[in-house]
């Protein structure tokens, strides 16, 4: 098939398309302006003052769950909405396949100004067990899903998504045809709107994720000098969403968005990038599923249970206990990274306060997991969120094998991917795992010097 992607990045020809959209393009800022290390950007071609709109992109102009089902510029929409699909992100990929290879599509030419995204890592053929491998260590067998980028990878749910988008594909061939409507499409596509969508919790019962163009073009910095805002909505005008500068801009200066402290692994597995500020920002994830398979695996090599399986039903069900108390979320819980503290430091005095409430939080889950049934039912009905543990020298040795355990499982993700993706075709997605991979390693050294300094 061909693609559309990053097949005409002309800035003339989207500003031309911008505007026949009813997408506001600021006339003293440049669109897709080539730079060294961050594909395109936007800048400020005179000095603007904080509070200039940089784009606005109204509601009609953008792609999302939400469009009617008359919708004209859209005929796959009903197509959608017949499907009863739920799951947002779906439906938006859909949608953005159906309109990349429809040669009416309104949208083609901001498509055609987009980059491709090839170095997903979502297809099991090309990455083998990269993300779900196991493997023998001193600690007992680890396997390579605890990892911070195999929990965002297996939370794509890529198999079941792509199952479920099969039907659809099958049953309206009119909107996706057969020859283009591939699995490789269909994670390029997925990585597409994981790289370029905006969500916002403040749009009632409308969260997204939207696809915004023009506001997508706009590049990431924790030292953002733009925001999101959403005007409108009401009778008299139309809902749009606008970037608009956060303090002053210099001639010559890009305009930058944050994405967000949402440690590097996303950004490795949702934007195909990862940097030094990131990596700095970092931190330690540890969803549901890692803790649940962890520990269970600690209490059957310690010979207390014989099955892992019961032993992972019998945790899950404390997850949920303890959800609703307040001690874990939904996503799991994130450990900051900790600072690299000398040798004659001790305790939390070397931690900043932040991240002592991350790492306590760290050390009740953990005991409260592995505790004994009758000791979880009776603490659970009497403490509340600010309880701490009291760290034992047995709590501290199960704590110490939990990262010891999550440690191998990195190390050895690091050297399969090493040796799978080898070839100079890789060399991309090679150099993001070994970049997020060495991190999550340097975090997990830092937070295992910190229990031992407990100790």
């Amino acid at each position: 098939m061909t693609f559309c992607f990053g097949t005409d990045q002309s800035p003339k020809a989207f500003e031309s398309w911008a505007k026949k959209r009813g997408i506001f393009l600021h006339a003293d800022v440049a669109f897709l302006v080539p730079t060294k290390t961050m594909g395109s950007g936007v800048f400020a071609r005179r000095s603007l003052p904080k509070g200039t709109v940089i784009v606005s992109c109204p509601f009609s102009s953008s792609i999302s769950p939400y469009a009617e089902p008359s919708c004209v510029d859209a005929p796959c929409v009903e197509a959608l909405n017949q499907a009863h699909i739920t799951d947002n992100v779906l439906y938006v990929v859909l949608r953005l396949m159906a309109e990349a290879v429809r040669g009416s599509s309104p949208w083609l030419p901001w498509l055609r100004a987009c980059p491709r995204m090839l170095n997903h890592f979502f297809d099991n053929e090309l990455l083998g067990n990269i993300f779900n491998a196991t493997a023998c260590e001193a600690v007992g067998t680890v396997s390579t899903r605890w990892t911070g980028v195999s929990q965002q990878v297996l939370e794509m749910r890529v198999s079941e998504r792509w199952k479920i988008a099969r039907r659809v594909i099958e049953q309206h061939p009119e909107h996706w045809p057969e020859s283009s409507a591939s699995f490789s499409f269909f994670c390029e596509c997925l990585s597409f709107v994981l790289s370029r969508n905006f969500h916002r919790e403040d749009v009632g019962n409308r969260e997204g994720p939207y696809l915004l163009p023009g506001l997508d073009m706009v590049n990431h910095s924790f030292e953002a000098n733009a925001k999101l805002e959403v005007r409108g909505g009401g009778r008299k005008h139309v809902l749009s969403f606008c970037l608009v500068a956060s303090s002053d801009l210099r001639k010559g200066e890009q305009v930058l968005f944050s994405y967000g402290r949402i440690g590097g692994a996303r950004f490795v597995v949702e934007f195909q990038f990862i940097t030094e500020p990131v990596v700095k920002e970092d931190m330690l994830r540890f969803s549901v599923d890692v803790l649940v398979e962890i520990v269970a695996a600690i209490i059957v090599l310690s010979g207390q249970r014989d099955s892992v399986e019961a032993v992972e039903g019998a945790l899950r069900w404390r997850v949920e206990r303890l959800q609703r108390l307040g001690f874990l979320f939904d996503e799991g819980l994130y450990v900051p990274a900790l600072p690299q503290s000398s040798s004659d430091t001790t305790g939390d005095a070397t931690l900043p306060l932040s991240a002592t409430k991350e790492v306590n939080r760290l050390f009740n889950v953990i005991y409260l997991l592995s505790v004994e049934e009758k000791t979880f039912d009776d603490l659970t009905h009497k403490i509340n969120r600010e309880w701490e543990v009291q760290r034992t020298d047995s709590l501290l040795t199960m704590v110490s094998t939990v990262i010891a355990m999550r440690a191998g499982a990195a190390r050895d993700q690091l050297a399969i991917a090493q040796e799978r993706l080898s070839g100079c075709e890789h060399n991309v997605r090679r150099k993001l795992l070994e970049m997020v991979l060495g991190s999550e390693l340097r975090m997990l050294d830092a937070l295992n010097e910190y229990v031992k300094r407990l100790t």
